[in-house]
């Protein structure tokens, strides 16, 4: 027994092969040292192992496992392609109306302001007022289905603006776009995030929320060369293919994700109490300059609205099957970024509408010229949202947030000092868009990641529905108090105040987001 101790104990690995004489053991009683009746006693030789045994790497795993992990990574890819394709159109539709405004209204003689003014007010309010129940509705009936009808409703309907004889068909057109949008944003990112592991989920909706950032940034350049070669018509007509690409993506990329239960009946006055709410908000907004801020009409949507709101929450509060469940609110990361973005995106919204008035109205530029002026921002903005969402996927949101805040306050900032009545756009514009484009690219994109980073997938397109719907009622706010502060005219002293107070919105985002916000992220259930 000693001769083995040193074998037994040695750290390196051993390898022994037993031998018996005649080939196979078999119990035997011992005589000795020897089994009785065994001619020879059994041999123990050491084999020394020829090479290391290899560890099985990725590379080296069964083919048709490999292949199919690279086919079930190239859908994915092609489904965020495809949701992505869904935030564009939702976001192009604002952005190219806004340039081809002025063209359309010529187009349609003897029609007063009041009603071309629904080309805009018309989508925005369908969009808005909508987007929660089109959430609302991918979760409870199934989000395939629902994309499936908002892109296609999208096609039919950009067509119809195209085509459209008369400002009535026109202004119909617009409501359907913004009622089909309103089906598709929300769903379109319910249907991606799962097909993605848990921890991807930030770089996923940082790159959905890049294409839409990157989409409107340059639609105004892309409306401008449009209207430079053809008419207004081909503003629309050219988002039909979009739509049409985004359809036919949903039948070969995307799968159902969502668990329909229409076992307990929807609350049809709940849905109608919500969407009157905001309906009421963003139309006293867009046509209060029109109307007058003290007019009956105005004071009593606001009004209306003030009412509705705390009723609606009440309701949803005690109803199985809401709206939107009020409890949303109580998920920390949920609530403190909607704060934010009610903050953030005033100063986004209005900034979009801001710089062309001013590059046109202050510094005479022509659209050729807007168009270009614009490039920078948004192509900052997508990479900065790429890029944070891998940084937010490793180390969370909080400082990343604060720091973008600041960064986008600079922007502003910016602006006030030294943007003035001499063309200086290298110096006085071109800085400004640099600091938006990395400092909003961050936010307009990781506000909303940061908002669905802790809520159950099960409820991921109405939350989202929740926070589209806030992030653009807020925005035509800002929008509208800034018409109504520059009055028709282009004074720069009332630009300023503008920057001033947008620039101070944007800073109460840096405490919120570096001290509200939860250091960690919770799993979602």
């Amino acid at each position: 027994m000693t001769e083995d101790t040193a074998s037994t104990t040695s750290p390196v690995p051993q390898i022994f092969r037993i031998r018996f004489a005649d080939g196979a053991p078999r119990a035997t009683p011992m005589v000795g040292d020897r089994r009785a009746g065994d001619a020879a006693p059994p041999r123990i030789e050491r084999i020394a192992p020829d090479r290391p045994t290899p560890i099985p790497t990725p590379t080296q795993r069964p083919g048709p496992r490999g292949r199919a992990d690279q086919r079930a990574s190239s859908r994915a890819r092609l489904a965020l392609a495809t949701g992505s394709l869904a935030f564009v159109l939702g976001t192009v539709n604002v952005t190219v109306t806004n340039v081809a405004f002025p063209e359309i209204v010529r187009a349609f003689p003897g029609v007063s302001g009041a009603v071309t003014g629904w080309i805009v007010s018309g989508y925005a309010l369908a969009f808005s007022s909508t987007i929660i129940v089109g959430g609302r509705l991918a979760d409870r009936y199934g989000r395939l289905v629902v994309f499936r009808i908002g892109v296609l409703g999208l096609f039919v309907s950009s067509i119809a603006a195209g085509l459209a004889p008369g400002i009535e068909l026109l202004l119909l057109a617009r409501v359907v776009q913004g009622l089909c949008g309103a089906l598709t944003v929300p769903s379109s990112l319910a249907l991606v995030l799962p097909q993605f592991p848990a921890a991807r989920q930030a770089s996923v909706i940082g790159i959905w929320a890049s294409a839409g950032m990157a989409a409107s940034g340059l639609a105004p350049g892309m409306a401008a060369g449009i209207l430079e070669l053809a008419n207004w018509r081909w503003v629309y007509l050219a988002i039909a293919p979009i739509a049409a690409l985004a359809f036919l993506g949903s039948l070969w990329f995307l799968q159902e994700t969502a668990k329909p239960d229409r076992s307990k009946p929807l609350d049809l006055v709940g849905v109608a109490m919500g969407t009157a709410a905001v309906f009421l908000v963003v139309l006293a907004t867009l046509q209060g300059r029109h109307w007058g801020w003290g007019s009956p009409g105005t004071l009593a949507c606001f009004v209306g609205a003030a009412a509705l709101l705390p009723l609606f929450l009440r309701r949803s509060a005690g109803h199985d099957e809401p709206l939107f469940d009020p409890r949303l609110f109580r998920v920390r990361s949920f609530a403190v970024a909607n704060m934010a973005v009610s903050l953030a995106m005033v100063g986004a919204f209005t900034s979009w509408f801001l710089w062309p008035q001013y590059l046109v109205g202050v510094w005479d530029y022509s659209l050729w010229a807007v168009g270009l002026a614009f490039t920078p921002a948004p192509i900052i903005s997508a990479v900065m949202a790429v890029l944070g969402g891998r940084w937010a996927d490793k180390h969370g949101f909080r400082g990343m947030m604060a720091l973008a805040s600041l960064t986008a306050t600079g922007g502003h900032l910016w602006l006030l000092f030294f943007l003035d009545e001499n063309v200086r756009f290298w110096f006085a514009f071109f800085p400004a868009t640099v600091f938006f484009g990395l400092g909003m690219g961050l936010l307009a994109s990781h506000l909303n990641s940061a908002a669905l980073a802790d809520i159950k997938p099960a409820a991921i397109a109405t939350a989202n529905g929740v926070h589209q719907s806030l992030r653009y009622s807020v925005g035509g706010i800002g929008v509208a108090v800034a018409i109504a502060v520059l009055g028709g005219t282009h004074e720069v002293h009332l630009y300023n105040w503008l920057w001033l107070l947008l620039g101070g919105l944007q800073a109460l985002c840096i405490p919120l987001m570096g001290l509200a916000y939860p250091r960690k992220r919770l799993a979602a259930a």
